[in-house]
């Protein structure tokens, strides 16, 4: 066999063995120290399930749902990161302000049936005061959904509203 054939055959012998090398690498299970527990050794343990919202966000949530539901797809509870895309060149600022939203979730989200595109976001807005921590990560939620191109509403809480109100709200109001 010519020399340059056995160098091409020995250098995809070596192409292979790399290939499969770094398949067992990644394949591997985890060591010990790494695996998550999925039994625990505790028999106090219980788990229940808990309500979505209080009553009070279930009365405003039934409202908006009559004023909205023929018009836009209306979603609880989502993360602001299921509804906005974050892409910046700074990636240590983007991973800043992921930070800051993550933990966050929309008490109410209208989108559009046909693009599926957040379209309205409704803040359930309380009386009392809150932890000035997160008023801030509130305020650069609203900044985050303002720059992505969504709507924001706010709505209190302990106020009464009627469908035909929340629906001029919403910017749903029939033209006559």
């Amino acid at each position: 066999m010519p020399n340059g054939g056995l160098s091409l055959l020995l250098l995809g012998v070596l192409l292979l063995g790399a290939i499969f090398f770094l398949q067992w690498i990644w394949r591997r299970p985890l060591t010990r120290e790494s695996e998550i527990g999925t039994s625990s050794d505790s028999h106090d343990s219980e788990v229940t399930a808990r309500p979505l919202m209080t009553a009070e966000e279930a009365t405003l949530f039934n409202l908006i749902r009559l004023a909205a539901q023929d018009y836009l797809l209306v979603l609880v509870k989502l993360p602001v990161m299921q509804v906005v895309s974050v892409v910046d060149t700074d990636e240590e600022a983007r991973k800043a302000l992921m930070r800051t939203i993550q933990s966050v979730r929309l008490d109410v989200v209208l989108a559009h049936p046909g693009t599926l595109q957040t379209v309205t976001v409704v803040h359930f807005q309380k009386e009392e005061h809150e932890d000035p921590r997160i008023e801030k990560r509130g305020q650069v939620v609203d900044t985050v959904l303002k720059a992505a191109g969504i709507n924001i509403v706010v709505l209190q809480l302990n106020q009464s509203y009627s469908v035909e109100s929340v629906m001029s709200m919403l910017g749903l109001a029939e033209e006559e």
